[in-house]
């Protein structure tokens, strides 16, 4: 997903509640660091701004000088799709299990599988308007 997104020339950033060093030491490890900036991390010592709080992806839209209409976040949780839309941004809920398809009826686009993600990012790309989730 992250080579994908570069290739297509869209910036990537990291929204996580995980620390920031978790998620930089993963991205080392599988050579993807160099393609990702900023990585926002879970903040110290403060659980309020964990997603749902749309800080953190907010200021992921700061560091990246785009409009949150311009972003679409990729999450697993509920939480993801709530930061994701509180701060304006689309969201893709990637359902890892099979239970979480009927839970994302809030996403935007639903992937069970993390090699439909570039797809599913034309429809609410940064250069096309959001499209409504399908059923």
């Amino acid at each position: 997903m992250i080579l994908g997104a570069h290739a297509r020339g869209l910036p990537v950033a990291v929204v996580s509640n995980n620390s920031a060093t978790a998620i930089e030491a993963y991205l080392t490890a599988h050579d993807l660091a160099t393609y990702v900036a900023p990585i926002i991390g879970r903040a110290y010592a403060d659980p309020r701004r964990m997603k749902p709080n749309p800080g953190p992806v907010l200021d992921a839209v700061r560091a990246l000088g785009v409009a949150p209409g311009r972003c679409t976040l990729v999450g697993d949780s509920l939480s993801d799709i709530e930061a994701a839309h509180a701060a304006g941004a689309a969201a893709i809920g990637f359902a890892n299990r099979a239970e979480k398809i009927d839970a994302f009826t809030t996403a935007d686009v639903v992937v069970t599988s993390m090699a439909d993600i570039p797809d599913a990012l034309s429809p609410v790309s940064p250069v096309s308007p959001v499209s409504p989730k399908t059923d």
